[in-house]
C-alpha cells in the first residue's frame, strides 16, 4: 500500500508567531516565504539551494524571510517550522545563525532537544499542544537559551548510530563493540543517561524509519521490512502497542491535509513562487 499524497503532507499547524508541518516527497518550485523557515530532517537529510547557489545535503537549515530557494525531500522527512520575523525567538535566531546571510546550517541534533518517542506521537497523530512543546524547545536550543544534556560520550556515538543508521542492521551486541563495552554494561549506562531501555530506542528508531518510507510512498509490507520487523504483522503490533495506531490509519488520517488554528492571532503567513526567470508568478496567502 503506497501513501495517497505527493508530496507528503502531515497536519499544518498555525500558532501565533509559528507554525509548523511534516513535509515530504516533493522537489519544490523556487519559491520564498515572509517568515524565517527552520528545517530539521528526522532521519537522512536532504537537499537544499539557496538563490543560483548548488545543491547542498543538510540534516538541519535555516533560511532568512524573503529568500529564494528550492527543496528536494524525496528521500527522507522533515519537521518544518516557519516564524515570524517579529518575534524574540527569530531575532535570536537570525543573530546568532544567520547574521548577513541568507541562510545557515546550525550544528544541531534534534534528539539532543527532542525525545523521539515524543516525535513520534505527534508526527502520527494530531497533537497541537504537544507539537508546540516540542517546537518551542527546538527555538529555545537554536536561540542558544538552552544547553542540551551532555551525556556519556560513548552513548552519544551510540545514539547517533541508532538515529541515523540502517535499523536491519542494529543490534546491541554491534553497538556494545563499537564503544568498547560489554552488552549489560551499555545497557546499565543507555537506561541512566536516556531513561529508557536501548531496546525501547532502537524500537522508536525502527518505527520513525518505518514512517519515513511510508512517507516518502513504500508500501507497508516494504517500509516494515527494511525497518527490521520481521514482517507487515510485527510492525503492524509494534505500532499499535507503543502508539494506539496503525499503519494503514496513519495513511488513511493523512489522506487530506488539515488546518490547525491554535491562537486566536495565528501567523500571517504567505508564499511566493517564482518562474524560470526569477519573476513571481504565484502568491499564496
Amino acid at each position: 500500500m503506497k501513501a495517497t499524497i505527493s508530496p507528503f503532507r502531515s497536519n499544518f499547524y498555525l500558532w501565533n508567531g509559528v507554525s509548523a508541518i511534516f513535509f515530504s516527497n516533493c522537489i519544490t518550485n523556487v519559491h520564498s516565504h515572509n517568515t524565517m523557515q527552520i528545517i530539521t530532517d528526522i532521519h537522512d537529510g536532504f537537499r537544499c539551494r539557496v538563490g543560483e547557489a548548488p545543491w547542498q545535503t543538510c540534516k538541519n537549515f535555516i533560511i532568512k524571510e524573503d529568500t529564494p530557494h528550492q527543496l528536494d525531500t524525496s528521500d527522507s522527512v522533515q519537521l518544518i517550522i516557519y516564524l515570524d520575523t517579529d518575534t524574540a525567538a527569530a531575532k535570536a535566531i537570525a543573530t546568532r545563525h544567520l547574521r548577513d546571510k541568507a541562510a545557515a546550517e546550525p550544528a544541531f541534533n534534534l534528539f539532543d532537544t527532542v525525545k523521539p518517542n515524543d516525535l513520534q506521537q505527534v508526527l502520527l497523530k494530531p497533537d497541537p499542544m504537544a507539537l508546540h512543546a516540542m517546537v518551542g524547545h527546538i527555538l529555545h536550543a537554536l536561540a542558544g537559551e538552552t544547553t542540551p544534556q551532555q551525556p556519556d560520550k560513548r552513548i552519544r556515538i551510540v545514539e547517533q548510530a541508532i538515529d541515523t543508521g540502517q535499523p536491519d542492521e542494529l543490534s546491541i551486541a554491534t553497538l556494545s563493540a563499537m564503544v568498547h563495552l560489554s552488552e549489560s554494561r551499555l545497557r546499565t549506562l543507555f537506561r541512566q543517561h536516556t531513561g529508557v531501555s536501548i531496546y525501547k530506542y532502537i524500537l522508536w528508531s525502527r518505527i520513525r524509519f518505518a514512517i519515513n518510507r511510508i512517507m516518502t510512498g513504500s508500501p507497508i509490507n516494504n517500509a516494515a521490512w527494511e525497518a527490521g520487523f520481521t514482517d507487515n504483522s510485527h510492525f503492524h503490533k509494534m505500532l499499535v502497542t507503543m502508539f494506539g495506531i496503525s499503519p494503514s490509519q496513519f495513511l488513511r488520517d493523512n489522506k487530506t491535509m488539515e488546518i490547525f488554528t491554535c491562537d486566536s492571532s495565528p501567523l500571517n503567513f504567505e508564499t511566493k513562487v517564482y518562474d524560470a526567470k526569477g519573476q513571481v508568478e504565484k502568491i499564496y496567502k
